[in-house]
């Protein structure tokens, strides 16, 4: 055996222990973060604590491209899509083809998604079979939950009642992160023309921040009290079966935490 098969070996086993840890790895680095975001009863996290119970932030979360993609026709074999793949690189002293050692890495965690009918599109009333397959952002349902302990969380959407109640039941069943704090087109159709005015949901402007990937949403706040999200869209979710769109949309959500958390401890109380 040459040192160039040594090598070979030495790379391949490494990659089948990464199999291994990969997913539960992926897992640490979320607990880790909610861990410094709100692991201390001091510092950040306990004035962020002390805050939501006093003077709470405000954080109204849009649905479709922020926390969600939401794509019909459903798609078949849709994460099997061969999107920006790797060209063997000939020229590579590599001793495995780079080709190859894509092959080998493990896959990202399955996105998680749910099929539903969306009567906005048209569907078959007889056999109510879904028309729209809906997929979670990496990190959205994480970034909820987090924002929750230190935060007034609120759904703002531009979409009908009915997919909203689908959505809700999948991410938050119990009504525990939103409970009654659900703004949708079909109580205020406004927001499809004029945006979403925050004072529907809470008269202190101050406190109040709308995560939305649509800019002309943050119009009825002079464009103030928006965060731009970067969309989330379907060409997104199919790379997302590589590691690093996976984690560009962790590092999305995780900054839209960052925003709201640091909101909600700013000493002047204006975010």
């Amino acid at each position: 055996c040459n040192s160039q098969d040594r090598t070979t070996t030495t790379f391949i086993s490494i990659v089948r222990c990464s199999k291994t840890f990969a997913v539960p790895m992926a897992s640490q680095i979320f607990t880790h973060a909610r861990r410094i975001a709100l692991g201390g009863t001091s510092g950040l996290a306990g004035f962020a604590a002390y805050k939501s119970q006093t003077d709470p932030v405000h954080l109204f979360w849009d649905l479709d491209h922020t926390l969600l993609c939401s794509i019909t026709p459903i798609p078949t074999n849709f994460n099997d899509q061969n999107v920006g793949s790797n060209h063997n690189n000939q020229t590579s002293k590599c001793p495995v083809s780079p080709s190859n050692l894509v092959s080998l890495l493990p896959k990202p965690p399955e996105l998680r998604h749910f099929d539903q009918i969306d009567d906005d599109f048209p569907y078959d009333a007889q056999t109510l079979s879904p028309n729209v397959r809906t997929y979670f952002r990496p990190g959205a349902q994480m970034a909820l939950d987090l924002c929750s302990y230190f935060a007034i969380v609120h759904v703002y959407t531009a979409a009908q009642e009915t997919y909203t109640t689908n959505i809700l039941n999948e991410l938050d069943p119990e009504r525990k992160l939103f409970a009654t704090r659900v703004i949708h087109r079909d109580d205020f159709p406004q927001i499809v023309r004029e945006g979403k005015d925050l004072r529907v949901g809470t008269d202190n402007m101050q406190r109040a921040i709308l995560f939305d990937d649509r800019l002309n949403n943050f119009q009825p706040q002079n464009y103030e009290n928006g965060v731009a999200v970067h969309p989330f869209n379907s060409n997104r979710v199919v790379k997302c079966n590589s590691w690093g769109p996976y984690f560009d949309e962790v590092r999305e959500m995780s900054r839209l935490v960052g925003i709201g958390l640091l909101s909600s401890v700013h000493f002047s109380g204006d975010v």
